[in-house]
């Protein structure tokens, strides 16, 4: 959106006030849906009410994309995917930690989750925590739950229970349905 608000700035192009181009402006642009040809007056909303200058699937994809970005900003601006973020929070002030990178001066890479309330100077002393290390500690656990044997034997005695009784749901349906003409 910077670079959309730059180049737009470049060309001259300013707002209905006459400034510049913000990434507010951006962002209002995007979620304007009179660009899919939808008018609204007061609470009357009028489909069609205007020529639409983009494709109804194109708005969509825009409005997925706004809302994945609202919840991880950062998720697609990434080199790396970090499969924690949103889902890693801060184990001393229950901030979510998020990907980061660095590199050092031998041109090394280094990936980690760090607390917000550190990043953002809150007062919190959280160490951050190495990428591949977490991720891999996380699946480990996830293999452990989903491999389990004894929890294996369990889900399959219910699922077969489930399935030994009698369903008088369905039995019903199709009785008013026969009885009904279509």
């Amino acid at each position: 959106m910077k670079d959309m608000a730059r180049k737009f700035n470049a060309r001259g192009i300013r707002t209905k006030r006459g400034t510049e181009i913000s990434i507010n402006t951006i962002t209002s642009m995007l979620h304007n849906r009179k660009y899919i040809g939808e008018y609204q007056f007061r609470d009357a909303v009028i489909p069609n009410g205007v020529p639409a200058v983009v494709s109804q699937e194109l708005f969509d994809r825009v409005q997925e994309r706004m809302a994945a970005n609202k919840k991880a900003p950062a998720k697609h601006k990434a080199e790396d995917e970090y499969l924690l973020t949103t889902k890693l929070f801060c184990g001393k002030c229950k901030s979510m930690m998020v990907g980061k990178s660095g590199t050092s001066r031998n041109e090394t890479t280094y990936r980690y989750y760090k607390c917000l309330g550190v990043k953002y100077r809150r007062g919190r002393d959280k160490k951050t925590v190495k990428k591949l290390w977490i991720e891999d500690y996380v699946i480990g656990q996830i293999r452990k739950i989903i491999f389990d044997d004894e929890l294996i034997e369990r889900l399959a005695d219910t699922v077969l229970k489930i399935q030994g009784k009698d369903n008088t749901v369905i039995p019903l349906f199709f009785l008013r349905c026969s009885a009904m003409s279509f």
